[in-house]
């Protein structure tokens, strides 16, 4: 299937997270759009093949979001800015999301299997089928 939400990150987000009434709209499949050092309008404008420019951006997207709002500095590093944008989201998505994402499998103590297959108690034993105490 094809991303039914996409959403563009920009320091020039037409949200913030922090806006009250910020909320993600029901989806199913979720893609979240990181741009490079000079964001993703210049990744646009620096691609040939596109003909849309840079500061028109915001089209491509259904919401165009600023996760870190009075950020501080002047970039934010992709691998800083991928961290922060899913922690901000995460409850938006817990809550908009498909049920699979509501709903994480709980595995049970019964159900894990660290053994490689053999029988504890065998270790135990000499390789004669004798124990210690014979």
């Amino acid at each position: 299937g094809s991303y039914d939400l996409k959403v563009g990150t920009s320091e020039r987000g037409d949200v913030t997270v922090d806006d009250k009434k910020f909320g993600l709209p029901q989806f199913k499949h979720l893609l979240v759009v990181f741009g490079g050092v000079a964001g993703i309008e210049e990744c646009i404008d620096a691609d040939e093949s596109m003909t849309l420019s840079g500061k028109d951006a915001r089209k491509l997207f259904d919401l165009w979001v600023n996760t870190c709002p009075y950020q501080g500095s002047r970039t934010i590093r992709t691998e800083e800015a991928v961290l922060l944008t899913l922690a901000r989201f995460r409850p938006h998505i817990i809550s908009s999301g498909d049920s699979a994402a509501k709903a994480p499998k709980v595995i049970k103590d019964e159900d894990l299997n660290f053994s490689d297959g053999d029988d504890l108690s065998e270790e135990s034993s000499d390789e004669d089928g004798s124990s210690d105490s014979d």
